[in-house]
């Protein structure tokens, strides 16, 4: 990894100008690690665009305010930075900056999906992107300011649940023991992400959770989001994602299940598990991936055959 750490360092010396791109839905982990790189790059008086092909949610936006973020989906650069993005077509649109820049730098901890980059800085055992920049700022002795400290906190605390999933290891908690001595702003970050839910939020993902439906004696509990219920209660779908989380936590729950409708007859799936079901395989069955513990799709039909080719496909777990 210090050879791929080096040849970063290379090529940000070499060229002056730099896109910065993330996956669609963006999370806490895609924020912080395209902020950090952005302020990085800044400092060293580069020429840096970060851009945004979807909305961000509003329990982020106070990480965001001063990034200049682009829409411009026909930028020449020279460099593109694709962070926390496993899978080229997570990206958006981003085919005609990617042919025209002389090299595309992926950084990444997902354990599905290509090596899109001419440099490809990717460790699927590390708990999140922003403790992969993290470590490579560190071993190359990058001035690591509060503000970028912060962002990488930010996604090291979304991406392990406040260090709850198994990636958070040893070596996650001396990097942010780091960041912390550095500045980062822990306080501010439990408040704003852990604690600063909307009211009508809370009451709508109650809703969802009694509309939870259980199978394979309650190994697998499935629940569902559509559009209609979302303008109902004058809500983003990040406004209750985490809904997610509230039966994994049971103890005879494995795999908790959300469905996410979106347009054109489609719902974005997430799946979560705590123990020893591997949802990556699951998510890889219906194109899409993640990590074993953590992964999403997008599978075409209504809620019902949604649902019907879920639970199908997991007839092949062998429940414990």
């Amino acid at each position: 990894m210090n050879d791929l750490f080096i040849k970063f360092k290379e090529i940000i010396a070499k060229y002056n100008s730099f896109a910065i791109i993330s996956h669609l839905s963006p999370d806490g982990d895609n924020i912080g690690a395209i902020k950090s790189l952005y302020l990085f790059l800044k400092d060293l008086n580069k020429e840096v665009y970060p851009l945004q092909f979807d909305k961000i949610p509003d329990n982020l936006s106070f990480i965001t305010e001063n990034i200049p973020f682009t829409t411009n989906d026909k930028l020449t650069v020279d460099v593109v930075i694709a962070v926390d993005c496993g899978d080229k077509k997570r990206l958006g649109n981003i085919d005609y900056t990617f042919s025209n820049s002389k090299e595309i730098i992926k950084i990444d901890h997902h354990i599905s999906g290509e090596n899109y980059g001419t440099l490809n800085i990717v460790d699927s055992e590390i708990s999140s992107t922003c403790e992969l920049i993290s470590e490579m700022f560190f071993n190359l002795n990058i001035k690591i300011t509060p503000e970028i400290s912060t962002a990488l906190l930010l996604g090291i605390l979304t991406d392990t649940g406040r260090f709850l999933y198994e990636r958070a290891n040893e070596n996650t908690f001396q990097i942010t023991a780091k960041l912390i001595k550095n500045g980062a702003e822990k306080n501010l970050l439990m408040k704003k992400i852990f604690q600063s839910n909307k009211l009508n939020a809370l009451n709508a993902m109650n809703i969802i959770n009694n509309n939870a439906k259980f199978y394979y004696d309650n190994h697998l509990v499935i629940t569902f989001v559509t559009k209609d219920f979302l303008a109902k209660y004058n809500l983003e779908i990040s406004d209750v994602e985490t809904a997610i989380n509230y039966f994994r936590d049971a103890d005879e729950v494995e795999v908790s299940c959300m469905l996410k409708e979106k347009e054109n007859n489609n719902f974005k799936v997430s799946f979560r598990s705590k123990n020893y079901v591997d949802v990556n395989l699951i998510a890889n069955y219906f194109n899409g991936g993640g990590h074993k513990f953590a992964s999403g799709c997008v599978i075409k039909g209504n809620l019902k055959q949604v649902e019907d080719k879920i639970i199908e496909r997991f007839k092949t777990i062998n429940w414990q």
